[in-house]
């Protein structure tokens, strides 16, 4: 008899890849001199996600993520948040069982979900008048997979974000790759 039961394990992951935000300012924002007609743009960067997902329950695990430059171009993009994933298959999770003389662990070989999430975010970007920023409100949808290999474990993620600023909305696309470290 399984005594201690069941225990699913929490993951923390580091990803590397491209964030690619494109943004709009809002004509109702604009002031000064030279500012008749609203700019628009995109911030592109190479950046490195931080991603943490606890709770795992059947079939939905909770996560927390940030997002941050590691190579910027002419601007900045930074993001941090929470949401849900949804996870497709039987084992979303590394499972240890345990009871007073054995410890058995299951770990899925490869996992596909979707996610959705809401993050608050900041952008500065560079106009032809001056070096602007804003913070953000997004909501984020994506999807992705993991896959066991002997020694490490892949994960693969990419995403879109709609986010609302006081100056500006934004449309963001975001691709990563990295690894995953199980929390025992």
């Amino acid at each position: 008899m399984i005594s201690s039961g069941l225990k699913k394990s929490n993951e923390f992951s580091f990803l590397i890849g491209m964030a690619n935000i494109g943004f709009t300012e809002n004509q109702s924002t604009l002031s000064g001199p030279n500012m008749s007609e609203a700019a628009s743009g995109s911030v592109a960067s190479i950046s490195g996600m931080l991603h943490y997902r606890f709770r795992t329950d059947e079939k939905i695990a909770w996560y927390g993520q940030f997002t941050f430059p590691l190579m910027a171009s002419e601007g900045t993009y930074l993001a941090g948040g929470g949401g849900m994933e949804y996870y497709f298959g039987k084992a979303p999770a590394k499972i240890i069982l345990q009871d007073s003389t054995t410890s058995f662990t299951l770990t899925p070989v490869t996992r596909y979900f979707l996610m959705a999430g809401i993050n608050m975010g900041y952008i500065s970007y560079v106009t032809e008048t001056a070096k602007k920023n804003d913070t953000l409100l997004e909501i984020d949808l994506g999807g992705g997979m993991s896959h066991r290999f002997e020694k490490w474990t892949l994960r693969a993620q990419a995403g879109m974000a709609r986010g609302v600023g006081v100056a500006t909305t934004t449309m963001g696309m975001k691709a990563m790759v990295g690894g995953i470290f199980f929390l025992d």
